[in-house]
């Protein structure tokens, strides 16, 4: 499918991890004497890098200590996730898929680059894509679409001519503001609250019919 490119986030979308992150922000919290609630988590943390998210959580956090807090939240992330975690139900289908006809996929994710060598290392799934952008590729996060920008330009495609496959409502902002279609993935939010060209649960039964039905 010539000029198409597919731009993927990573927690919610290549593998379905919510649960875990929120728990261990929970046990952060916990330490450190701070209710966060699911209501909260989803509202207001979801999509962000964890640096805004540790200044957001911590108010008047000293500088110095951002980064410790971020990794203490991130090790516990990886520790509760590392026995269970599996791709998104019809990922692997799909991205053979998409290899095969030639299609340039990238992925564009906020998380730290602990957190991706964690998830496609663990997966194997490096060679599914042409680059792989953390959050040291951006300085602004999402819903800015800086990510998305640099994701389509690293796959030589033009933004309108891209989808990017996202869980969490700023992200579909990015996407969009950047010029690209969205595929809203229902892994961190319900179906109603994603403005996305198309919503979709997981992987299966997606395809190039859907591809060009969202291009078009």
């Amino acid at each position: 499918m010539k000029n198409i490119g597919l731009i993927f986030d990573m927690d919610g979308v290549i593998v379905d991890n919510n649960t875990y992150h929120f728990l261990a922000w929970q046990k952060l919290g916990e330490k450190y004497g701070i209710e966060i609630t699911p209501e909260y988590y989803k509202d207001k943390m979801n999509g962000r890098t964890i640096r805004e998210l540790i200044r957001t959580v911590f108010k008047d956090i000293p500088a110095d200590k951002v980064d410790h807090l971020g990794e203490e939240k991130e090790a516990t992330y990886r520790d509760l996730y590392k026995d269970l975690i599996t791709p998104n139900k019809g990922l692997l289908q799909f991205l053979d898929m998409a290899k095969s006809e030639g299609i340039p996929m990238v992925v564009g994710t906020s998380a730290p680059l602990a957190n991706v060598e964690f998830t496609i290392d663990r997966l194997n799934l490096r060679d599914y894509f042409v680059d792989i952008l953390d959050e040291r590729a951006v300085t602004l996060g999402k819903p800015h679409p800086e990510i998305y920008l640099k994701c389509a330009k690293a796959i030589g495609r033009e933004p309108g001519s891209c989808i990017v496959f996202e869980d969490a409502v700023s992200g579909i902002t990015a996407g969009k503001s950047a010029g690209a279609k969205v595929v809203g993935l229902a892994t961190s939010h319900s179906r109603e609250e994603l403005d996305a060209d198309l919503v979709i649960d997981n992987f299966e039964g997606f395809g190039l019919k859907q591809i060009t039905e969202v291009l078009s």
